[in-house]
């Protein structure tokens, strides 16, 4: 018991720290998500679930939207712009190869998708689509609107956890929505797999 309320005590205060400092831990809240398309070990979901808890469903949503969409653009050019430098050479075999000619050959749906889940490795599909040679102007779309349909997901819960705890219906949707994410992620990984 004691610990529990130790656990609130904490979560009350960085409540309070929220709204003394809005402005700066926006600036945390987006340059998390921004940071997070570079260094795929952090937690892009725990992000998305933080800023939905702390500004509310829609400000949460769109501050990790916006972030996360300008890192990966940005990393998208980055690797565009260097893919033909010694460095990036390194990387490059048959079976890498043969995933960059699998991302190049796939249209909006697949890359729609596949930001939709958050079980497909974003910063791999982002490197991969770069090194295909995949216009900004065909991958930034299907990225933005595959990212905005997995923060909408994520976020809904989160902005209300006791609302969210309290009402079945939306669990089992919940529920339902991750194992179908699951299920697609899945399904591109092993297409994946299969071209490695």
């Amino acid at each position: 018991k004691l610990k529990g309320e130790i656990q609130m005590e904490y979560i009350q205060n960085l409540y309070y720290m929220v709204q003394d400092y809005w402005i700066l831990t926006m600036l945390i809240g987006l340059m998390s998500c921004f940071v997070e398309s570079f260094i795929p070990a952090l937690p892009l979901i725990g992000i998305v679930t933080g800023n939905a808890m702390f500004f509310g469903f829609l400000n949460g949503m769109i501050l990790s939207w916006i972030g996360s969409g300008l890192g990966t653009i940005l990393l998208f050019l980055l690797t565009k712009k260097f893919k033909d430098s010694i460095h990036m050479q390194r990387f490059k075999n048959e079976k890498i190869n043969k995933v960059i000619n699998w991302i190049y050959k796939q249209g909006f749906k697949v890359l729609f998708i596949a930001y939709c889940c958050p079980f497909v490795p974003g910063f791999l599909v982002t490197i991969t689509s770069a090194l295909s040679g995949k216009d900004i102007r065909n991958f930034a779309p299907a990225m933005l609107c595959g990212k905005f349909i997995m923060f909408l997901v994520v976020s809904y819960p989160a902005s209300d956890v006791v609302g969210f705890i309290k009402n079945p219906i939306k669990i089992v949707l919940f529920i339902l929505l991750v194992f179908l994410a699951w299920k697609v992620g899945n399904s591109i990984n092993t297409k994946l797999d299969k071209n490695n």
